[in-house]
């Protein structure tokens, strides 16, 4: 492997980009693996369901957890360690990201995980389409960890394109409510790492953060309000603002990390990663930032969220 002296400023961007993750996988190691599992009552087409990926027995498995706390359930336990994820619109399945770069579709009732082979490798950050035809993902063909684009493909006809095609690194998308936009994040150098929006008709791009150091982990609700994590106020916080980039507000306030927010269906409240107790954890609160509690139990290190929609 070839060492480089001296770092680029898209790779420090790339290094600052993967903080939080590292964070969590630090303190993870340090969390207890042991949970008490509750009987699982209502099927998986339940509409008020957080996934999550949890660490268990040396892996991060997927785990859900109603909105009231009251059941949280492994469903994953493949030798694998598993990232994001995005729900099917009947809320019988999820498309899974791996740590190698490869997905898979986990039926909750069967438990299966079938591989979704598109042809390419390293793929990351993919999210399902309401239809569940349509895939969005993160992916770099240049053999460099510099140059991610985001695709889309179609895993019925198996049409695939790149639709950034733009310099340095592209990731993290997700659709819009009506999915005729995307969101993403783009680091085009300097030290910033800024919110972006697509147009997917024109392809015509719009970015909604300027200037504020690093903005990371974008989610949608269904009225179209962007939440976020950004270091802008010094820490990690949770954000959010239209896809204008106007109406923005702060959520979160707490010393530490607090990052990964999905909304809820009805757009007001929002899921997210915290260690504001020791410990990564998955919580809930209000969009108006009221109401803040702990949706993921004691004693196992938990993130990466996706509330069913």
């Amino acid at each position: 492997m070839r060492i480089k002296t001296e770092m680029s400023k898209n790779q420090r961007v790339i290094i600052a980009c993967w903080v939080s993750g590292m964070v969590i996988l630090i303190v993870s190691l340090f969390c207890s693996s042991s949970v008490n599992h509750e009987c699982f009552a209502s099927s998986a087409h339940s509409k008020n369901l957080v996934a999550c990926v949890c660490y268990k027995n040396s892996y991060w498995q997927v785990f859900l957890v109603k909105e009231d706390s009251t059941s949280f359930k492994q469903v994953t336990s493949s030798p694998m360690d598993k990232a994001k994820i995005s729900w099917s619109l009947k809320k019988d399945s999820l498309l899974v990201n791996t740590n190698l770069g490869e997905i898979f579709i986990l039926d909750l009732n069967t438990r299966q995980e079938a591989k979704v082979n598109i042809g390419m490798k390293g793929m990351t950050d993919a999210v399902w389409s309401r239809d569940g035809r349509r895939i969005l993902f993160s992916l770099s063909t240049h053999g460099s960890i510099d140059n991610n684009d985001i695709w889309i493909v179609d895993i019925v006809s198996g049409k695939r394109e790149c639709i950034t095609k733009m310099k340095h690194l592209q990731h993290n998308p997700v659709w819009t409510a009506d999915e005729e936009k995307i969101v993403f994040l783009s680091g085009q150098g300097g030290q910033s790492h800024d919110i972006c929006v697509m147009d997917l008709k024109s392809r015509a791009v719009k970015q909604v953060t300027a200037g504020q150091l690093y903005n990371f982990e974008p989610d949608c609700s269904c009225n179209n309000e962007i939440a976020f994590s950004s270091n802008r106020t010094g820490d990690y916080e949770i954000w959010v603002c239209d896809l204008e980039g106007k109406h923005l507000h702060q959520v979160t306030h707490c010393p530490g990390l607090d990052s990964q927010p999905s909304w809820s269906p009805d757009g007001n409240k929002i899921a997210f990663v915290s260690n504001r107790d020791g410990q990564l954890a998955v919580w809930v609160i209000n969009r108006d930032g009221s109401n803040l509690r702990r949706l993921t139990p004691p004693n196992v290190a938990c993130r990466a969220p996706a509330w069913s929609k």
